[in-house]
């Protein structure tokens, strides 16, 4: 298996974008292989997204401050 390739890693950055997760703060997108994993600080308000562009859509809510912030 390898990992995700250039297109994975530009899809997780226009999820990032879609979600508004750009602060570098509250949170980030990661692509790996077959799925992405959306990582934020706080609950998520509202419906999570399930998948993007056919990819299943992986949540962690109340990660740890350097965790969303990718330290």
């Amino acid at each position: 298996m390898s990992g995700p390739d250039d297109y994975m890693r530009e899809q997780a950055e226009q999820l990032a974008q879609h979600l508004r997760l750009n602060d570098g703060k509250s949170g980030y997108v990661a692509a790996e292989e077959g799925q992405y994993h959306v990582y934020v600080r706080r609950k998520w308000p509202g419906k999570q997204i399930a998948e993007w562009d056919g990819v299943p859509v992986v949540w962690h809510e109340n990660v740890g401050t350097h965790k969303a912030a990718r330290r």
